[in-house]
């Protein structure tokens, strides 16, 4: 174990004698400056790319879409709303509402704006994971966890980045408490952070609080030799996590007193652990599942590393015995564990429960590669290196293509309505617009993003039957009708505008 000058442990990995083929490592040292900003520069690419260019998802974002911009208007930032009513169906606390809200307020309602507050958690997340590897793993390994994270298909795709969901800022709340656990290993007043972060995720997901909680508790009961605590930090902690968190529930209690506080607990925490709510069933290896089915490309890229330079018997036996010595080992067990464990033993399963593990999983993959690079250094440029290069470069390859493929295949504005609608925003807006359906995406988008008045009418006649001149219809096939106007069309939508004379009505 080495130490930083701040003091904090860090971990070397096994490098052998400088030899003209061992240039890798030091290189990406040299130049770490420039190639972490290319990192950054690609993840924003990542999670910025075509953002206002994909549909608004039903369900989840356009809740939050709906109740934001309804605290924006009618200014309920306590007892938020759905449609006008209290909303009980959303259990969770409004922290996320907020900062959609914010960002409405600041740059206008848009789908960028919708997004924004997730886009930036999940760039940061990258920052300060690369940062935090650095120190303790070394500028190789912080570079490849930057690249891996960034390219991660559902740290990205799947309820995060890109969406207006809580995960991408409750998995950087994740990440900041896992790396203020390493900070007050040394520093004991870093442990105060601690209350501010929890308070975040209570106030963001409710009883999903326990996730990081379980990661404290991880790294406190896992350390070896146990370590005294001082007290005033942890008090401190305490009471930053108390004041604001008892500060929203007793402004929440004043509205409807425990109808939305039980909730909270009784139906998003246990009925959600205990039972399959909502139709989400799945096996205990149903996060196995989805990890390699939306990252094999990177979990291939770890496994080559492995078959092409194996990690010595010695070694891990070694690595083994003394892991609870080592605080990089403790801290990446606690994380991995409270990310793990909790989603696989709830019974209600979804993809996107699996999102606070993915740091932990960008870390892990950087580790095995660029140990894989240091063990194959000691000898002449060789075909297992340029095997495990070529790995590497594959993986990055296809996981960058899956991100701008989906995109566009499926999350394009035009494979809904609503790409319609936006392109004809500036004729639809203060007219009424007929829709065959009523799902809230495309309602939010008609009426908050394109200013018109929607309704719903299921077919042409409904429509000219209960519509008036100037009134407009989005058709899912072409249509003739002498009363109806063509406005515009993506090939699969048209739009139509009533202009049957008022006496024929």
């Amino acid at each position: 174990m080495t130490h930083t000058r701040d003091d904090a442990p860090t971990v070397a990995l096994d490098r052998s004698a400088p030899t003209p083929h061992a240039g890798a490592l030091e290189w990406c040292a040299r130049r770490f400056v420039w190639l972490a900003a290319a990192v950054l520069a690609l993840a924003a690419f990542n999670l910025t790319f075509r953002l206002g260019h994909e549909f608004l998802t039903e369900w989840d974002e356009s809740l939050y879409a709906v109740t934001a911009a309804e605290v924006l208007d009618r200014g309920h930032w306590i007892g938020t709303t759905f449609l006008g009513a209290l909303d009980y169906y959303n259990t969770k606390p409004p922290l996320n509402v907020w900062l959609i809200a914010l960002a409405f307020k600041v740059f206008g309602k848009s789908l960028i704006a919708l997004r924004l507050a997730s886009a930036a958690s999940a760039w940061l997340t990258v920052a300060v994971l690369m940062s935090w590897s650095r120190r303790v793993f070394g500028p190789a390994v912080a570079l490849l966890t930057g690249l891996v994270l960034a390219t991660s298909f559902g740290f990205v795709h799947i309820h995060a980045g890109r969406s207006a969901n809580t995960d991408a800022l409750f998995t950087f709340i994740m990440s900041l408490t896992a790396i203020t656990l390493w900070a007050e290993y040394t520093q004991p007043w870093r442990r105060a952070w601690l209350g501010p972060l929890l308070a975040g995720a209570f106030l963001l997901r409710g009883m999903a609080v326990l996730m990081p909680l379980l990661l404290v508790a991880g790294v406190w009961g896992l350390a070896r030799p146990r370590r005294p605590r001082a007290w005033m930090p942890t008090l401190v902690a305490g009471a930053l996590f108390v004041v604001p968190v008892g500060a929203w529930m007793a402004a929440r209690f004043e509205v409807d007193r425990w109808a939305f506080l039980s909730r909270l607990f009784f139906y998003d925490f246990v009925a959600r652990s205990t039972d399959v709510i909502e139709g989400h069933p799945g096996s205990l290896l149903y996060y196995p599942n989805i990890l390699q089915k939306h990252h094999f490309d990177w979990l291939c890229a770890g496994a080559a590393a492995l078959v092409l330079a194996p990690i010595p018997w010695t070694r891990v036996r070694r690595g083994v015995s003394a892991w609870r010595s080592q605080p990089a080992a403790i801290l990446l067990t606690a994380w991995a564990g409270a990310t793990l464990v909790p989603p696989t033993l709830m019974l209600t399963k979804l993809p996107w429960y699996l999102n606070t593990f993915y740091p932990v999983f960008a870390v892990l993959i950087a580790l095995l590669i660029v140990g894989a690079v240091a063990r194959l250094a000691r000898a002449p440029w060789s075909w297992r290196q340029r095997a495990l290069a070529g790995a590497v470069v594959v993986a990055f390859g296809v996981a960058e293509s899956k991100l701008v493929w989906y995109s566009y295949a499926y999350r394009d504005l035009d494979l809904t309505d609503q790409g319609l609608v936006l392109a004809a925003a500036d004729q639809l807006a203060g007219h009424r617009l007929f829709r065959a359906q009523d799902d809230r995406a495309g309602m939010f988008v008609a009426s908050q993003l394109a200013g018109a008045q929607p309704s719903v009418a299921t077919t042409p006649e409904i429509f000219l039957r209960d519509s008036r001149a100037g009134d407009y219809l989005i058709a899912t096939t072409a249509l003739a009708n002498p009363n109806l106007e063509f406005v515009d069309t993506t090939g699969r939508f048209w739009l139509y505008r009533n202009c049957s004379p008022p006496l024929q009505r």
